[in-house]
């Protein structure tokens, strides 16, 4: 009975390091096992000398949600968001810099965020893709 429960936490344990994210080393290099895009350290030294104005692009945008969720506090930290496959199923990737490696990971899309055939549907706080709640019928009722 003991052997059992401890081979259950076992499996547990390697079931939750997997739900985290099967991460492996590339060129110094953290690469999430997803398929989310690679993102250069070129793309972060560019980012980085456009400071204090960053430019205004979805992928810097969605990069500071990115930022809030996996490193709030730290300063040195740049992030680059990335719908990838959001439109099904409300997951962004993220890609973060602190200058010397890059950390993939993957992040719920906001609430509200488009997904779905055609972007109709919307993300719901549960980090699923539901149908649009249309703003313009609530107010007639």
């Amino acid at each position: 009975m003991i052997l059992t429960r401890i081979l259950l936490l076992f499996a547990a344990l390697a079931l939750a390091c997997t739900a985290v994210g099967s991460t492996t080393k590339v060129k110094g290099q953290r690469r999430q096992g997803n398929k989310c895009p690679r993102v250069s350290e070129k793309s972060f030294k560019r980012l980085n000398q456009s400071r204090p104005k960053p430019p205004r692009h979805f992928s810097v945008g969605l990069g500071e949600v990115c930022k809030h969720s996996f490193f709030k506090n730290a300063r040195k930290v740049i992030c680059l968001g990335h719908p990838g496959t959001a439109s099904r199923d409300c997951r962004l990737c993220c890609a973060c810099s602190d200058g010397a490696t890059i950390t993939y990971s993957n992040k719920s899309a906001p609430i509200g965020y488009p997904c779905g055939k055609k972007d109709r549907n919307e993300c719901n706080a549960f980090g699923r893709c539901v149908p649009k709640k249309h703003k313009s019928h609530e107010r007639f009722h």
